[in-house]
């Protein structure tokens, strides 16, 4: 008899051992997890990684006087200083773009029928624009060509626009921001800045009637 007692104390024992065990893990799956040092973001609060963005930024210069403040395109491509082939002239796209103007501005070369073709259709589309809201710069992207060169191209096409030789810094700063098709004239990359300072990237032939509607929708109506 004191065997059989024995054994069911042990029995109970057991029973009520596995009982314990058996809450203490269902406290455990329901309570906080302390988190691994390898569970990057499991936490609500923790940052989520973004990649830095390369669009080209804008910023509000303050006004000298009672009208709106001036537009600044912080970039370097638009900081930095040309040359027109034309007048021999300096010149920079914030600074055309601060004057309140819609700007283009086309990567190209001599050689590109292609940039020749997007340049006729500009220059119809310019016919019904005001020249005072609107302005049109060809950046020669191609290292072999000379000023001289894109001077007289213009003349030959009878082309109103403003163009300029793009020197190696330049050029890197377009890729930086645009890519490396920028630098591809077949391609017809225009550049488009408006007077708000929002920049659109246009990639292959755009007709007149297309360049008047993106002037119109960057600000020069």
């Amino acid at each position: 008899m004191v065997t059989a007692a024995a054994d069911v104390r042990t029995r109970a024992g057991l029973a009520a051992l596995l009982v314990v065990l058996v809450l203490a893990a269902c406290t455990g799956a329901a309570g906080p997890r302390t988190p691994n040092p390898g569970d990057v973001g499991s936490s609500p609060a923790s940052p989520t990684a973004t990649r830095p963005s390369q669009a080209p930024t804008t910023s509000v210069a303050p006004s000298s006087g009672s009208g709106p403040a001036a537009v600044v395109i912080d970039r370097p491509w638009a900081t930095a200083t040309l040359t027109n082939v034309t007048t021999g002239e300096p010149f920079r796209i914030t600074d055309i773009v601060a004057s309140g103007k819609v700007v283009f501005v086309e990567t190209m070369a001599i050689w590109c029928s292609n940039c020749r073709t997007q340049q006729i259709e500009a220059t119809v589309a310019f016919k019904e624009l005001d020249p005072e809201r609107v302005e049109w710069v060809a950046i020669d992207v191609e290292s072999s060509e000379t000023a001289e060169a894109l001077a007289r191209y213009r003349e030959q096409n009878k082309f109103p626009f403003s163009y300029a030789i793009a020197d190696a810094g330049f050029a890197r700063a377009l890729v930086a921001d645009f890519g490396e098709t920028v630098l591809s004239p077949p391609s017809v990359n225009v550049i488009v800045i408006g007077t708000d300072g929002r920049i659109t990237a246009l990639r292959g032939h755009k007709s007149a009637e297309e360049l008047r509607r993106f002037a119109a929708e960057h600000g020069a109506p």
